[in-house]
């Protein structure tokens, strides 16, 4: 397989949807211990990358919805690397999930830290 290491690339932010939203569901369905398949709002992910200092990641005037995107491409990188598992990101997820993961208003600001935490751990090994 061919990739880049451009968060900016669509098709990596598309693969990276699909990890992103199953990497959540899994942890969301282990902490709820009943199966459930969640999409992680642009906005969790937009907060994921500033909390984990990687702003440098992020052109200027990128909208919540092409942060999310870079997100989700940074992730996806990562994976294809090798530099973190998905059953690795759900167990730092579940770490950082607090009962608001499921409150209608407090949710995304829930999701975006506990996926700060994924963050970290992908700029520490991807070296960012």
């Amino acid at each position: 397989m061919r990739y880049e290491k451009n968060f900016t690339d669509k098709g990596l932010a598309k693969f990276g949807d699909s990890l992103v939203n199953f990497t959540f569901s899994l942890a969301l369905s282990e902490y709820l211990e009943k199966p459930t398949g969640e999409r992680v709002p642009n906005a969790s992910l937009a907060m994921a990358l500033e909390l984990a200092g990687l702003r440098n990641a992020i052109p200027p005037r990128t909208d919540k919805h092409g942060k999310g995107d870079i997100a989700e491409a940074i992730f996806a990188y990562a994976w294809l690397e090798g530099k973190i598992t998905v059953d690795e990101a759900a167990r730092i997820l579940r770490a950082n999930f607090t009962e608001d993961v499921t409150h209608f208003s407090r949710r995304k600001e829930v999701i975006g830290r506990a996926f700060a935490e994924v963050f970290k751990v992908i700029k520490e090994r991807l070296e960012i």
